[in-house]
């Protein structure tokens, strides 16, 4: 019994308690740090990957994890810090102590080497069995961040023991003259005042030496105006270790372009978060318990400032002038670019196009591939390249010959773009090494540049299309994208209209979603007012030609990286494109209308259809899904409170892909019962065998567990029967 009192009036128990009393918020970023690193928060976008998996120059190893380790010991110190200058005066015997602030650290080291032990062990599991390393390629990644860790925590500690006195100091330089003036007499006679109602009771502490002693120790040094001084110095310690970290955060946001600089993308997270902690802290030592009453009244005053005198950046489309005067959009504009004139002059420059490529086939009637995929970023990019691959080889190269067009959203497109230009650079589409490169990581320099570049100031720019802009992540998304695949797909959009026109390459339709009427933006190198559909003119546009409507914008100068983009804009990791249009539109996720891109392959059926009934074989419909079309319903498991509370949210959210799935099948149903045997469909389903792992997460990152199970799933038997029927004809379906 007398043990368990001894341990509970322990210094170590009870800075705990005075956490999880006063100091909510920093135990809530620890709570974010646990999350991460155990695969609960993020673990759909990749986050987790940052921080088990840290990548630098291009390298998971030594160097990458001992940035993380300096990261981490920078934001250890930053909440021992904090919590030192909120609750120091919580314990005045602390003042009384040689080394104080070392005192203390060490009895508040349950939380930081908690994690770091959580963290070790997290790192040495993920990389076994995710990212199947061998045993010394973990050690040496364990003795980087060891490495790291010690050394900064060395660096700190030599900074504050040569910068802190303690209490035989304080004496010495008669901290007592404080009360000479009148009115820091006043103060410090009030902090007194508040120190003595708010002391906490504590019986023994760890010293320096490791060992447990009693508070008594030093009670002949007690002196409460000379241990105020002692906590009061720590704050303008903290203000320039704070002032460092910012000349660290901008300093890396402007040589961001060095390779050197790009540090992981978790150590600048953590290089965030210590800002953030020792911002709040202040901001908690000064106003007390106005703190939050402040926090809302900034958040007010920013929110208005922002909208009524229109600060933010607006995220370009590169290639597009921005200069000059705004591009109207009205229902106006819409009537005239979906007027009967304009349908009808794209589908005579379609039919053109039609033509040039039965010509390039070479036969009187051939068969006509279309191929939809589906967004899914990183996953669903690499899925449907291997797809491609295995298709064009069972159709004896001739895949791309065949295919007039390609729709579809977000990674998907990006797959099947990097495999068309494959073939029209004619490279080896069998080569292991496209898979390689389409595998590439890109979420680690896109969250770097968002922490440290896009959130600070954006001091560097690049010109594109004799236009200039500003360096943000979406920048550095496309130039990763182009640098992985080789410079493949870095060219503007008019590069592709003469080849497309004639038929060497398969035509391709990027539609995002302009979220300001939920129409889609078509872009392509073609006209495409075609697409909406409009045959009589009493349904609503459902589609916007690029082009047609930023004409006076050079708009065949738009990047096609950045039209990729455009359509896997998933929120917040990539930026939101506004185009210069009044009102401004604003670009979303292509998947947000059509995930899989079946609609508009359906609508050009339409369109075409007496030309295509007339002029083909048969129509194949090859649709690559990243998921289970038809998946097993789950069990009903019981829910918490807050499970019950979000449930209709997250129901609603869960069942939109299924209805999208559903809304296409209708849709593919009625285009069939015109066509009849001439349209056949052919669906790739990205599953995960039984007891072969998890699901790849939505990123633009995946472990190397998940490239192999993304790989193999071609193998499995439902995959296998599509590929066996691709090449046979009408008559044995």
């Amino acid at each position: 019994m007398k043990f368990l009192n001894a341990i509970f009036h322990s210094f170590p128990a009870k800075l705990l308690l005075v956490h999880i009393k006063h100091n909510q918020f920093l135990l809530f970023y620890w709570l974010i740090l646990f999350s991460i690193v155990d695969g609960r928060f993020g673990k759909a976008l990749g986050i987790p990957f940052l921080f088990l998996d840290p990548i630098y120059m291009g390298k998971v190893g030594f160097w990458g994890f001992l940035i993380i380790g300096i990261a981490l010991a920078g934001f250890s110190m930053a909440f021992n810090i904090t919590s030192y200058i909120l609750d120091g005066f919580r314990f005045p015997f602390l003042g009384t102590l040689p080394k104080p602030f070392s005192h203390f650290c060490l009895n508040n080291a349950l939380i930081p080497l908690t994690f770091l032990v959580f963290y070790v062990h997290r790192v040495i599991t993920f990389q076994l069995n995710v990212e199947l390393y061998q045993g010394p390629r973990i050690t040496m990644g364990l003795v980087g961040l060891l490495s790291g860790y010690v050394l900064m925590l060395c660096f700190l500690f030599l900074y504050f023991t040569r910068t802190n006195r303690d209490i035989q100091k304080v004496f010495q330089d008669k901290a007592k003259r404080v009360t000479k003036n009148p009115v820091k007499k006043y103060n410090a006679f009030q902090q007194l005042r508040r120190l003595r109602k708010t002391k906490v009771k504590v019986l023994y502490y760890f010293s320096l030496q490791l060992k447990f002693h009693s508070t008594r120790r030093y009670e002949k040094y007690y002196d409460r105006i000379a241990i105020l001084g002692i906590f009061k110095q720590n704050q303008r310690n903290a203000i320039v270790v704070e002032m460092l970290l910012l000349v660290v955060l901008i300093g890396l946001g402007v040589f961001q372009s060095s390779p050197i600089f790009q540090i992981p993308a978790a150590a600048s997270a953590v290089l965030l978060m210590t800002m953030i902690v020792m911002a709040t802290g202040a901001l908690s030592y000064w106003l007390r318990s106005w703190v939050v009453t402040a926090v809302i009244a900034i958040l007010v005053i920013a929110n208005v400032l922002t909208s009524e005198f229109n600060l933010g950046y607006e995220y370009p489309a590169y290639g597009i002038d921005y200069s000059g005067e705004r591009t109207e959009y009205s229902l106006e504009v819409i009537e005239e670019l979906t007027s009967p004139q304009a349908i009808a002059n794209s589908k005579a420059h379609w039919l053109q196009m039609l033509k040039n490529w039965k010509e390039k086939t070479g036969k009187e009637k051939p068969k006509m591939t279309l191929i939809a995929v589906s967004g899914g970023g990183q996953r669903s990019a690499l899925w449907t390249v291997n797809v491609l691959r295995h298709a064009d080889s069972v159709a004896k190269g001739g895949l791309m010959k065949e295919t007039f067009l390609i729709t579809g959203a977000s990674g998907g497109l990006v797959g099947a773009a990097f495999f068309r230009d494959l073939f029209w650079e004619g490279k080896d589409l069998q080569a292991d090494s496209h898979l390689e490169e389409m595998g590439e990581e890109l979420l680690n320099p896109l969250i770097f540049s968002l922490l440290i570049n896009d959130i600070f100031y954006k001091a560097k720019h690049f010109d594109y299309g004799g236009q200039t802009y500003k360096k943000e992540r979406g920048y550095e998304f496309e130039t990763n994208l182009s640098k992985n695949l080789n410079g493949l797909l870095d060219r503007p959009i008019s590069d592709y209209q003469q080849a497309e026109f004639n038929g060497d390459i398969p035509a391709l339709l990027v539609s995002p979603l302009i979220t300001n009427d939920g129409r889609k933006l078509n872009i392509s190198p073609q006209p495409v007012a075609f697409f909406n559909m409009r045959p009589t003119g009493e349904s609503i546009a459902q589609g916007i030609d690029f082009r047609a409507l930023l004409k006076g914008k050079q708009p065949d100068s738009l990047r096609f990286l950045t039209a990729l983009r455009m359509s896997a804009t998933f929120p917040y990791v990539t930026p939101t494109i506004t185009l210069p249009t009044s009102p401004p539109i604003q670009i979303a996720d292509a998947g947000i209308s059509d995930n899989y891109g079946v609609v508009d392959a359906l609508v050009f059926i339409n369109v075409f259809k007496e030309w295509i009934l007339e002029n083909t074989s048969e129509v194949v419909l090859m649709t690559i899904r990243d998921s289970d079309k038809n998946e097993e319903l789950g069990p009903v498991v019981s829910k918490n409170f807050l499970e019950r509370a979000m449930s209709p949210i997250q129901s609603a959210y869960k069942s939109w892909d299924k209805v999208q799935t559903i809304k296409n099948d209708q849709f593919f149903e009625l285009t069939k019962f015109g066509m009849g045997s001439h349209l056949r469909r052919l669906e790739f389903e990205y599953t995960i065998a039984e007891g072969t792992g998890s699901r790849a997460s939505l990123s633009w990152r995946l472990t190397e567990i998940e490239k192999q199970n993304i790989i193999k799933a071609i193998h499995q038997k439902k995959n296998q029967n599509v590929l066996s029927r691709f090449l046979k004809p009408i008559s044995v379906q």
